[in-house]
Order: structure tokens, then C-alpha cells, then sequence
């Protein structure tokens, strides 16, 4: 087989798709060991709403939990039942849904937040304990003793009243490994935990980091793991699919990444990456993921940069001329995957950077491109690079049809 038959084949090129081959080499595939199955656990509806500024109507939270579940997401985190009566009946509502995904609440390791899960009918609880160092020991003011007591009791308490209980431990990522290792090995043995919470809370563990992290508690644990990553250094997507790839089993993410401070791993982001560059399958339906995006960015009000990868409005649009005669030739020679596969759009906008190929491309969209001359297309680039100039911007549709009538009259 040639080189160039080689690259024509295999899990990085589909129909609408095709990224680089070097992601399959042997010697990269044989550093990873993810999960026979992933679970995507979506944080949107808590963490997410934790977003500075953002506020959530019950009808709100009904609707996003809808399309997260029709998107194909395991198991949806509905928010934290004893903050408010608002909180508790949105739970609960979404609760009594009949989704497909299973619905998780939120709380302490205290038997009233339990409580308060159980009367929100959830199927599940996170529940959550300081154990990074900086947390432990200097905004609580915890022994460590004090935090096993309080994780036992409440976990017995949850499982013994029929909840699936995982175990989140809040800045887990700056505990004391040893520290880490033996309170989750004690829970393991003194519970009936179901599973264990890593959050990097703070968002500083690197991607190798956190595959040295998981493969040491795989090692020591038989428990499933989750990991709950933020994106403070801008690594969420990065350090999430490294701890899937040793060791984790269920992975935490928010709509477009929101959440507190710089937001949490994006759901979109992660999803992708993993079904694209790693070859491994979850249940989110991809088509679904722009939609799902503009739902989230209507409902919450958090607007996203244009750019924003996979889901932002501008990431398929193009203005250079060459730009846009390559994509027209062969688009998967200018994109590595393409808009429709994630529900998004392809645009073509007109501006200083246009060339023949886009002011063609755009004037046929118009759907008046056949009726001009050479000439009048000469005219109208060069009107179009002025004004986008004068503006510092690309022109409306607005404003390219004025500029077509007015050379029309005038040529």
C-alpha cells in the first residue's frame, strides 16, 4: 500500500471528516486505555448555572434537560435541591420527566442535602467532601478524620435510602496523593460507594499529570472513577480526555463550558475530540451539538465568542477569496470536519479579504451572480474593499446589494 493509499483510509478520514493519521499511530494508541464505555455526565444545570450572572427559570432548566437527554447524554446533574424551594421543585420536575439519561442532585456530605435529594426523586447523588489540602485545611478547618466521618455517614445514608452515591472530592487535585489514595481506599472498603469524584476544581492539573493521576488510583481502586474538570488554564478538554484514557469511566462537562470563573470542560469540545481524534464512541448524537449550544447560549444569556470551537457562529465562515475558492473545490481540504456533522452552518462573508471566488459564491447565494458582467464584477470587488475598509468590518447583505444595484445603473 502506498502513502498516499494509506492516508485514504482508516478511523481519521469519514465522509465528513478528516483529521490527521498520525492521532492512530501505534506507538501513540498503545499509551491509552479508555473505558469500554463512556459516560457523559453533564454538569450544565448546576455547575453551569453557577456561571456569574446567570439565573435559571424552572421552565428553563425543564427545557435544557429535554434536549440534553435528547442529545443522547447519560446522566444529567439537576442542580443542588436544599439552595432553594425553586431549585427543589426544578429537580424534581425534572426528576419525574421519564428521561432516558439518569438525573443526579447535588449536595454535602450531610443527611439534610440527602434528604433533600430523595424528596427530588433523583436517581442518584453527588455528593461532595473537601480533600485538596489548601481546602481541607485552611476554608474548613477539617481533620481528617472529620471528613472520613462525614463522607461514611453520608454515603451509608444515601445508599441505604436507594440512591447511586459517587463521591466528589472538591479540589481533589491538590490533595496529598498518599492522602487521596487512602481516604478513597478506606470509602471503598468502610461504603457502599458506587464511585469516585476527582475534581480539579481549580483547573491547574496538567494532561499528564492527570494520566499519572488516574493511572495511579486504577491501580489502587476498584471502584469506578469520574473526573470533573475546570478550565482555568484553558486545559478542560485536554486533562478530562487524559483521565479517560487512564483510568476513568465517566467524565463531567457543561454546555459550551460554562460555569464558574473560566467554566467547566465542554461538553461539545470533549465529545468531538473523543469520536474524532481518539476513536472512541459515546451516545451524544453529534448533529445535535449546535443546537443544544444555542439553546444553553438563548436560555442562560452567556454569549460565546464567534470562535468558539465546534458551536461558535463564525467557526465555518470565511471572507479571503482563497479561502473560499479551496473550500468550494474540496471543503475537507480546509476544514478538518465538516458544520452539518455538528449541526452547524458553512457562511461566506464579503469584505476586505473577498476575492472573485467569494463575491461569486456570496452574489449566487443571492441569487444574483448570472446576470453580471466582468466588468460589473470588477467593480463591485473593488466598491466592496473600499467600504470594508471605511468600516473596519464585512459588509451586511444589505449593503452588498446596494452596492450590486448601484454599479448596475452605472456601468
Amino acid at each position: 500500500m502506498s502513502s498516499y493509499e494509506y492516508l485514504e483510509r482508516g478511523p481519521w478520514r469519514g465522509d465528513r471528516w478528516w483529521v490527521t493519521h498520525l492521532n492512530y499511530a501505534d506507538e501513540v494508541v498503545s499509551q491509552f486505555s479508555f473505558p469500554n464505555k463512556i459516560v457523559i455526565h453533564d454538569v450544565t444545570l448546576r455547575d453551569g448555572e453557577q456561571t456569574p450572572g446567570v439565573v435559571l427559570k424552572m421552565e428553563e432548566k425543564v427545557e435544557i434537560a429535554r434536549a440534553l437527554d435528547e442529545a443522547g447524554v447519560d446522566r444529567i446533574e439537576a442542580g443542588m435541591p436544599v439552595v432553594s424551594e425553586e431549585d427543589f421543585q426544578a429537580i424534581r420536575e425534572i426528576s419525574r420527566l421519564g428521561l432516558s439519561a439518569k438525573v443526579f442532585g447535588f449536595g454535602r456530605i450531610r443527611t439534610e442535602d440527602i434528604d433533600a435529594c430523595l424528596k427530588a426523586d433523583v436517581d442518584g447523588v453527588i455528593t461532595e467532601g473537601p480533600v485538596g489540602y489548601p481546602k481541607l485545611r485552611y476554608q474548613f478547618g477539617w481533620t481528617p478524620e472529620q471528613l472520613v466521618e462525614s463522607a461514611v455517614r453520608a454515603i451509608d445514608y444515601a445508599k441505604d435510602h436507594g440512591l447511586q452515591t459517587i463521591f466528589f472530592t472538591v479540589d481533589g487535585t491538590r490533595a496529598d496523593l498518599g492522602f487521596l489514595t487512602e481516604l478513597l481506599q478506606r470509602l471503598e472498603r468502610e461504603t457502599k460507594v458506587d464511585g469516585f469524584t476527582i475534581a480539579d476544581t481549580y483547573g491547574s492539573l496538567t494532561p499528564e499529570a492527570a494520566r499519572f493521576l488516574f493511572r495511579h488510583l486504577r491501580s489502587r481502586l476498584s471502584r469506578p472513577l469520574e473526573f470533573h474538570g475546570h478550565n482555568d488554564f484553558g486545559l478542560a478538554t485536554a486533562t478530562s480526555i487524559a483521565a479517560l484514557s487512564a483510568g476513568a469511566e465517566v467524565v463531567h462537562v457543561s454546555v459550551n463550558g460554562i460555569g464558574e470563573r473560566a467554566g467547566n470542560a465542554s461538553l461539545e469540545e470533549v465529545v468531538l475530540s473523543l469520536h474524532l481524534l481518539y476513536g472512541q464512541r459515546t451516545n451524544v448524537k453529534l448533529e445535535r451539538l449546535y443546537g443544544l449550544s444555542k439553546l444553553v447560549e438563548r436560555l442562560t444569556g452567556f454569549r460565546l465568542a464567534p470562535n468558539k470551537a465546534v458551536v461558535g457562529d463564525r467557526v465555518f465562515t470565511r471572507e479571503s477569496g482563497i479561502g473560499v475558492a479551496g473550500w468550494l473545490k474540496y471543503p475537507l481540504g480546509s476544514e478538518a470536519f465538516s458544520p452539518e456533522l455538528v449541526g452547524n452552518r458553512p457562511a461566506v462573508i464579503i469584505g476586505k479579504k473577498s476575492g472573485r471566488h467569494a463575491l461569486e459564491y456570496k452574489l449566487r447565494e443571492l441569487g444574483v451572480g448570472n446576470r453580471l458582467s466582468e466588468e460589473k464584477l470588477e467593480a463591485i470587488l473593488r466598491e466592496v474593499k473600499r467600504r470594508s475598509l471605511e468600516k473596519k468590518g464585512p459588509l451586511t447583505d444589505e449593503e452588498l446589494l446596494e452596492i450590486v444595484n448601484s454599479v448596475a445603473v452605472t456601468a
